[in-house]
């Protein structure tokens, strides 16, 4: 696999430490005060070691050293990622330095801030230590993170408008000026837009300029999408929310996991499911385009655990729903999201791609190989063939703002229907995740929606559900937070400035 691939942001196990890092209302309260000291704890550790090892060892050194602190627990592709991390801090950091540390998530996690001493970049170190294996971690990662700068002068509670679009423009001045940023900016407060801004390029070769028209792959904010299908489908009685995935789609490969599997737990990411990039799918990615096509793909891969018993983020599961949409419909998936959601949303600019497609105005989505490396790679080599009910769409902040409002209305989904899907939610990052969209409280008010990230993408529609207000944000640069974190801070100002209820 070329890169490891995050397709989602808003779930990843980091999302609740970037939220507490950017300083987000509506992150969780398991965070302890920052020290200014590495603890004498098992992740402090090996921090301290990681630390030495980048300042005093090369790349491939680091490689032959690094495998030692892992558990045997940590993937094959997750192992991977975070080797190739520290080789790029050895090689491209030019050195790091500890900035803070803070235990935040589950029992023993450690978040590590370090700085980069080349650039100023800074990146959070993540160290899980795994109780089972003394000395060794169930979960590392690094993930470059915004300087605290960024947001210095934005207020703890609400804002005018006025004074929102200005801390937006000033913020996207500063990411273009200091990371070089590509993307769009843009804020309805339910009625209107009051900021509607794009900064970069949307192709490096040819230093082509993005503008608001530009259209940017939107990673699993296409979930969305899947769920309000499956929603559509409840409306018209051709599903329930118990339909099992044996009902709908006898032709799946795993009959006895089939029989277990209901809508509802493939909408809540609760079905037990694992994912499918693994390095078969990105081998033969051409075979993948129509949600049946991966069937025998996902049926092959081990369970997380038996179906309803806990949540695991899994693009797998929305495929098998746009399965299931195609044969509760009779409609081919694609078809069936153009003439049902985007039609009546007015969402010209949205759809569904494959590489060899020459889509007009899409933007080409660019990487870093890590946090601390300087130089973009294009990402066609981490891109599925297509999109799929999971992600990898594309669409325009304007589109996705005519979403929010549709959806809103009832133009797409009863409204009790609509109501049903936040209902139930489970646990996950700073908040819940509901039917395909995600739900956290932020000053009393409920901010909804969904985020994409993946290599060469990040995008977020981060709703006001009780005042209507929306922010859309869509970049061709990942996988990084920056851009989905702005819009959920400015999510936060339109939350706290709003007349309370």
């Amino acid at each position: 696999m070329p890169h490891a691939i995050r397709l989602s942001v808003f779930v990843s196990p980091l999302f609740s430490l970037l939220l507490a890092l950017a300083g987000a209302a509506g992150q969780p309260a398991n965070a302890s005060p920052i020290s200014t000291t590495l603890p004498d704890t098992a992740a402090g550790n090996i921090g301290k070691q990681v630390i030495a090892h980048i300042n005093a060892d090369s790349a491939a050194g680091i490689r032959q050293w690094a495998p030692a602190i892992l558990s045997t627990s940590v993937g094959a592709d997750e192992r991977a990622a975070f080797l190739t991390q520290l080789a790029v801090a050895a090689r491209d950091s030019g050195g790091v330095d500890f900035v803070d540390a803070r235990t935040q998530g589950p029992p023993g996690m450690l978040v590590v801030t370090l700085k980069g001493r080349r650039t100023g970049q800074r990146v959070a170190l993540v160290l899980l230590p795994d109780p089972e294996q003394p000395g060794k971690l169930a979960m590392a990662d690094m993930v470059a993170v915004d300087d605290p700068a960024l947001y210095a002068a934005w207020p703890d509670a609400g804002a005018s408008q006025a004074d929102i679009a200005r801390l937006a423009k000033t913020a996207l001045d500063q990411l273009e000026r200091t990371t070089d940023f590509s993307g769009c900016l843009s804020i309805s407060d339910g009625t209107g837009i009051v900021f509607d801004e794009c900064r970069g390029l949307a192709e490096r070769r040819f230093g082509v300029a993005l503008d608001r028209q530009t259209k940017f792959r939107i990673g699993s904010m296409n979930k969305m999408f899947t769920a309000v299908a499956i929603a559509q489908l409840v409306d018209a009685g051709k599903l329930r929310w118990d339909t099992t995935l044996a009902e709908r789609v006898p032709e799946y490969p795993d009959r006895a996991a089939a029989s277990k599997i209901t809508v509802w737990q493939l909408l809540h990411h609760t079905a037990g499911l694992n994912d499918f990039f693994v390095p078969e799918f990105f081998q033969s990615r051409e075979k993948f385009v129509n949600p049946g096509d991966y069937l025998d793909l996902i049926a092959r891969q081990p369970k997380a655990f038996e179906p309803g018993e806990g949540f695991n983020y899994s693009n797998a599961g929305y495929v098998l729903l746009g399965r299931i949409i195609e044969n509760a419909s009779g409609e081919n998936y694609f078809d069936y999201i153009q003439r049902h959601v985007f039609v009546p949303a007015g969402m010209a600019s949205s759809g569904f791609d494959s590489l060899e497609d020459a889509t007009p105005q899409l933007a080409t989505g660019y990487f870093k190989e890590g946090a601390f490396a300087s130089s973009w790679k294009a990402n066609w080599m981490t891109l599925p063939f297509k999109g799929s009910p999971a992600g990898g769409g594309y669409s325009t902040n304007a589109d996705l703002l005519r979403f929010s409002a549709a959806l809103r209305a009832g133009k797409l989904v009863k409204p009790a229907t609509l109501a049903k899907m936040f209902e139930d939610a489970v646990p996950a990052g700073p908040g819940f995740y509901a039917a395909g969209f995600g739900d956290r409280i932020s000053h009393a008010r409920h901010i909804r929606g969904h985020a994409g990230g993946a290599p060469g993408m990040s995008a977020n529609l981060a709703m006001v559900w009780e005042t209507g207000a929306a922010v859309a944000v869509t970049s061709n640069q990942g996988d990084t937070p920056t851009a989905m974190l702005l819009s959920e801070r400015i999510a936060d100002l339109l939350a706290a400035g709003a007349d309370k209820p």
